[in-house]
Formats: structure tokens, sequence, C-alpha cells
């Protein structure tokens, strides 16, 4: 029976609920690995929050993907992933997987705001950088659910029940 690797591409702001998303899923599907790129330029730069070292970090980010390209599991690539070109640049950069899932996170901004300052101090964003990644997530075009063979929408709902 051939391997099956699934990746899955998380996209939304911080605070969106990305990481717990990650876990639960990982948590009721064996054979789940979370590559995190918050976890990857804290191996790389020592900190979460030491951006000094970007180009680093997104390779690795990627290459850690890839790893698993071959092995009968699923990796969900935990980043923003904010943009467009980013999405597509993830599903044309991991080749090898035999199924591309898309998750899209469309949480309201003040609930990822309340979430934010609810993480642990060493993964806060601050304010002014929040702000700025709002205004850079876009949603995704049509091309880009095209190219993945599944796309989930989570909307506000998936919070409040999260939450309860």
């Amino acid at each position: 029976m051939p391997r099956m690797a699934t990746m899955i591409l998380l996209s939304a702001i911080p605070g969106s609920g990305k990481s717990t998303w990650a876990k639960e899923y990982q948590r009721t599907h064996p054979n789940t690995y979370i590559v995190a790129s918050d976890e990857v330029r804290k191996k790389v730069s020592g900190s979460i929050q030491n951006f000094d070292h970007e180009a680093l970090v997104w390779e690795t980010f990627l290459r850690e993907i890839n790893e698993h390209a071959e092995e009968d599991c699923t990796v969900i690539a935990d980043a923003t992933n904010l943009q467009n070109k980013y999405r597509a640049y993830y599903h044309q950069a991991t080749p090898r997987f035999a199924k591309h899932v898309l998750v899209v996170f469309e949480i309201p901004f003040d609930i990822c705001m309340k979430q934010n300052k609810m993480r642990p101090k060493e993964r806060i964003v601050c304010d002014a950088g929040m702000y700025a990644l709002q205004k850079e997530y876009e949603s995704p075009s049509q091309d880009v659910i095209d190219l993945y063979d599944e796309y989930i929408h989570i909307g506000e709902d998936y919070i409040e029940q999260r939450i309860k």
C-alpha cells in the first residue's frame, strides 16, 4: 500500500486559534506532526520574538515540513500564511505530499486581540504588530483554494464553541 502524506497549511492572524486547533487535531489523529514557525524561530534564533534570522527560519520551516513527505502521516504547517502568495508557495514547495489541505481561520479581530493577550508572555504579539498583520491578511482567492485537495474555513462559531 502506498504511503499517503498529508500537509495541512494553517492560515490566520495570531490569536485566532491555529496552534490550539493543530494540537487538538494532533491529539485525535495519530501520526501527526506540527511544524510551527514560532518553534522553528526559537530553535534558530533562541527566541520566538527574535526576527534577525528570518531567511533561515523559513528555510528550516519548509525543510521540516518536507522531511515527513514520504511517511504515512499528516504534517500541520502552523504559521500565519496571510497572503495568497504564501498559500500558493507552500502548495508548490511541497509536491511530494499526496494531499494538501488549506485551513483558513477568519475570526473577528477583537477576539484575536483578546486571545493574543491570553497567550504565554513570549508568544504575545504587540498591538502594532497585530494591526499590521490584520492589514496584511487577504481572503483566499478561488485560484488558491483550487490548488488544494481540501479547503476548511473556520469562523467565529469555532471560537465560541472552543471557549465554552
